[in-house]
């Protein structure tokens, strides 16, 4: 086997913005074209959330714009936690306490709002009961009467992952092209509103702490039980293959056959750790079904949730002998 890592190199700040801020002004100058008076509302809606000196009173405004951008009649936002990089319920419209239990700490992409943080982008179910990957979450959804879902992601002005916000309707169906496009520039707007507060002080000039005056810490001890303690690490990976001109696909027969989570609770269990791992599965998997018409592979490995191949914390390339001698298993160094 032939193998070779990488970390990803640093990237200014302002590059990071640059990139993010071009990507938004294509945004924008399309729904200036296409829907003038959709643009002057999340203007002014903008404009709401910066005159808001306190995170409690911003989120239920955040959520409800959102609610009404969508026609939706419930609606809740999460914020990830740095300390394990779950979703934490913060702030919600329209649900009743089992919801809000049963969802208050997401760990994984069994949720649409798992689903979009593991993708780093806009997700959307048209009908919960279609998805068997919901079926844990069915009788929550039939309870609260929810159909239909959609969770977009909140970020800051450098594009980095701060939360979720999911709107929710009682019938099945999917958001139109321009409801979803207007909702994403709004997930921007909000996220950047609320990454303000986060980062320490008010429109105010006060301090601002993560849990005062939101449900958050009345979540504390849900947190605390769904497994959040300190030391342990969650890890996304996807494993790919080149694929056409300069591109890359998903490995293996299914498109989530070598994509999942892994939990280190060791400080030097890092992201290498974790992709040795996966090669581990992949070396015994080849030592059973052999490896013909295996190439090269990447192992990638985020921290907390999938993002892209560029932005990785490690990734491993490895393939097998070129001679196609099965390979053993072996356990990581």
């Amino acid at each position: 086997m032939t193998a070779s890592y990488s970390s990803p190199r640093p990237r200014s700040a302002r590059k990071v913005a640059i990139t993010q801020s071009a990507d938004q002004l294509a945004a924008w100058v399309a729904l200036s074209l296409d829907e003038p008076e959709a643009l002057k509302n999340l203007q002014d809606a903008a404009a709401e959330l910066r005159d808001v000196p306190r995170l409690a009173a911003v989120l239920p405004r955040v959520a409800g714009t959102a609610m009404a951008l969508m026609g939706a009649e419930f609606g809740n936002i999460q914020f990830v936690l740095p300390e394990d990089d779950s979703l934490v319920l913060v702030t919600q419209s329209g649900f009743g306490h089992e919801f809000l239990d049963h969802f208050a700490v997401v760990h994984d992409n069994r949720s649409v709002c798992g689903r979009a943080a593991w993708q780093g982008a806009q997700a959307v179910t048209a009908d919960v009961r279609d998805d068997p990957v919901f079926a844990p979450h069915q009788k929550i959804f039939r309870a609260a009467g929810v159909r239909s879902v959609q969770s977009t992601p909140l970020v800051d002005h450098a594009g980095q992952l701060i939360g979720m916000i999911s709107t929710h309707l009682s019938q099945p169906g999917r958001p139109s092209e321009r409801e979803l496009r207007v909702m994403e520039l709004y997930g921007q707007l909000a996220g950047e509103a609320i990454a303000r507060h986060l980062s320490g002080h008010g429109t105010d000039g006060r301090p601002v702490a993560l849990y005062d005056g939101t449900p958050l810490d009345r979540h504390r001890a849900l947190r605390e039980n769904a497994g959040a303690t300190r030391g342990a690490t969650h890890w996304a990976y996807r494993v790919d293959e080149p694929y056409g001109s300069g591109g890359c696909r998903s490995f293996g027969v299914h498109p989530n056959q070598w994509r999942g989570r892994i939990t280190t609770d060791s400080p030097h269990q890092d992201a290498g750790y974790a992709a040795s791992l996966v090669a581990r599965e992949l070396i015994a998997d080849w030592d059973i079904r052999g490896v013909r018409g295996v190439g090269l592979v990447h192992v990638h490995v985020w921290r907390g949730w999938e993002g892209s191949a560029r932005n990785a914390a490690f990734t491993l390339e490895f393939q097998p002998d070129i001679d196609g001698v099965r390979l053993p298993a072996a356990d990581p160094e």
